[in-house]
């Protein structure tokens, strides 16, 4: 799904509401943000990517076909997308508790984590091998 930018900037105030994270490095020429919202209904966030090759929307479309086939408990559903500028916006289902570092990390104790034993580094790489097969292969 092609979202207009209107409803996103209307959803996001103007990206200046709830936004989740920003990142950049002084050696890369990509940034990153993204914003939770509400879109038609539904908990999501956008996601800003600078794009490194100018992309048009037939790709975009054509792009988003293809991974929105993908259905995987692991993986956190893309709603669509859209393009503004030199911009790539990704709109992704919210989903509450989806947060890397609070699965890997117990807030109740941050110097535990479950990365301490060879044979859960070893869970999870097996876990991460098996989802990129499966999106590569979808």
């Amino acid at each position: 799904m092609i979202y207009d930018t209107s409803e996103i900037s209307s959803s996001t105030n103007n990206f200046l509401s709830h936004r989740l994270s920003s990142s950049s490095t002084s050696t890369s020429t990509s940034t990153s943000t993204s914003w939770r919202c509400t879109l038609r209904g539904k908990d999501a966030f956008v996601f800003q990517r600078k794009s490194r090759t100018p992309i048009d929307l037939p790709d975009l479309q054509q792009s988003l076909s293809l991974i929105s086939r993908s259905h995987h408990t692991s993986l956190i559903k893309l709603l669509g997308a859209f393009l503004s500028g030199s911009y790539v916006y990704l709109v992704y289902e919210f989903v509450d508790g989806a947060n890397l570092t609070d699965c890997l990390r117990n807030p109740n104790n941050p110097s535990f984590t479950v990365l301490s034993s060879w044979l859960s580094r070893l869970q999870i790489a097996t876990d991460l091998a098996h989802g990129l097969d499966y999106i590569h292969h979808c």
